[in-house]
């Protein structure tokens, strides 16, 4: 497989270039072909047209990057174009989403368009492109693809994308500051679960060794009260549904394990369960897990069973070990509730597990953040903090609210926040010494002009010459907190 689909990690340096401005209007432009061929067929005068727009796109960029292919893959929730990282602006967060959704429907890790691509191989491999998010023709779609002697464009199987090669790019970048290790553990613990969840679907049991490889390195950041990679959980350029849910779940589980005194044990073996608590959604049908209006009762009904076939997955592992069974009750358990109103329905004086309520806390303020459903627009943090501190109080523990409250502090990640001089912040992480007053970065000063200091103004945390006189809504100012979070 050529180097370029292999996609880097992000790089500031590249990411200003001309495959990162085109990446946005690629996506775009692929998206719109997708929705006019389930309307259309490709011999239609409208998909001709933007069939003929996508290819001159491609062949211009073959010419400018001076390459033999352009690669479009997709890793951790993001998409790359040749290496270089398609940023998920919020105009583009929709396409995003949307184009994510169709390349896991086909298990698709990545398309090669190869120099040379003719509009006749487009259009024959277009069609077999939609005719592949029927699951029987998704697993023989590559070998398909070659069968109809299309020799210029290469569909790479999700199972293929090597996360091991970014991981090692990863470790190879040097890391100064606390925030910049901190991305380098967080991303890898994201290629890493993908990986996991893909051999879990295939052999139909998780692998914990490796999920406990992925862990540690969350658990030594937290041990050492580095906190920075607590605030990445609030970059939410996903849906719920994506491996890096997982992987928020776990790192805000070990936090609040920390928080409650657990030993370094219980930590990794709490994080490992928060990894995999999910794991039983393989067994959901993918279009009822991504289904955007409310579903229905025999709908509901699959998803409630997601916590029984996450346990049915543990028992096929070799052996029965204290860590086995943890990760087997944090499955079952971790949509019981404290006061019983959850799932699975049980019988008798059944209660929830001491990893369980952790881990249902993390779960619950994670996925309220980043998934729409519960409101208008998604929760900010804040909002979720809000939430899950008011009347919903009574289907958690005190202990593990109380444990949240300290691992993301007062104002999580992802808060906007105005000073009593003026001054407008974002919060990028909890100080665990003082939850009210955040790791920040400085995004106006008390003039209304925006900061435009390189590198941008951080308090780390927040001096006490300064302190919280209220919380902005998202609708109140133009800023977009994910790309700040990401930056």
């Amino acid at each position: 497989m050529s180097d370029a689909t292999t996609p880097r990690p992000p790089d500031p340096a590249r990411e200003d270039g001309h495959l990162a401005q085109l990446g946005s209007s690629f996506l775009s432009r692929l998206s719109a072909m997708m929705r006019t061929a389930r309307t259309y067929d490709v011999s239609n005068q409208a998909f001709q047209r933007q069939a003929r727009e996508f290819l001159d796109m491609i062949r211009r960029a073959l010419e400018q990057e001076e390459a033999d292919e352009i690669a479009l893959v997709s890793v951790g929730d993001y998409f790359y174009l040749n290496g270089v990282r398609i940023r998920a602006q919020a105009s583009l967060l929709a396409v995003y989403h949307s184009l994510m959704t169709e390349f896991e429907r086909r298990s698709l890790g990545g398309i090669r368009f190869l120099e040379g691509l003719t509009d006749a191989e487009f259009e024959r491999f277009f069609q077999l492109l939609m005719a592949a998010e029927v699951e029987a023709l998704s697993e023989r779609f590559a070998e398909t693809v070659r069968e109809a002697s299309i020799e210029h464009i290469v569909p790479v199987p999700a199972s293929e994308i090597d996360a091991a090669d970014i991981s090692r790019e990863l470790d190879a970048r040097p890391e100064k500051t606390e925030r910049g290790q901190a991305k380098k553990v967080f991303w890898r613990a994201v290629l890493g679960t993908k990986r996991v969840l893909l051999r879990a679907r295939q052999t139909g049991r998780p692998d914990l060794r490796q999920a406990k490889r992925l862990v540690q390195p969350v658990v030594d950041s937290i041990m050492r009260h580095e906190y920075s990679v607590v605030g990445l959980t609030a970059l939410k350029d996903h849906d719920e549904y994506t491996y890096a849910h997982c992987v928020n779940v776990s790192i805000l589980s070990i936090g609040m394990g920390q928080s409650l005194g657990l030993p370094r044990q219980v930590l990794a073996d709490l994080g490992v369960a928060g990894l995999l608590h999910d794991v039983g959604k393989i067994a959901v049908p993918g279009e009822v897990l991504r289904k955007p209006a409310s579903l229905s009762a025999e709908e509901w009904g699959m998803m409630r069973r997601h916590p029984l076939e996450g346990v049915k997955m543990m028992t096929r592992m070799p052996g029965v070990t204290p860590l086995t069974l943890d990760s087997m009750r944090v499955c079952l358990e971790h949509h019981m509730n404290f006061d019983r109103t959850g799932y699975p329905e049980v019988r008798g004086e059944w209660g929830q597990s001491s990893l369980a309520r952790v881990v249902a806390v993390a779960d619950c303020f994670d996925a309220i953040t980043a998934h729409r459903a519960y409101s208008k627009r998604a929760r900010t943090p804040f909002e979720a903090l809000q939430y899950l501190l008011g009347p919903t109080r009574v289907n958690f523990d005190p202990a593990a609210l109380w444990a949240l409250v300290k691992t993301v502090g007062l104002y999580p990640a992802g808060t906007l926040l105005q000073t009593d001089s003026g001054h407008v912040v974002l919060a990028l992480g909890p100080n665990p010494k003082d939850v009210a007053r955040p790791f920040v970065r400085v995004l106006m000063h008390p003039d209304g002009t925006p900061s435009a200091s390189e590198p941008a103004e951080e308090w780390d945390p927040m001096p006490r010459s300064h302190s919280v006189k209220r919380v902005i809504r998202p609708e109140e100012v133009a800023i977009n907190t994910a790309e700040q979070l990401a930056a």
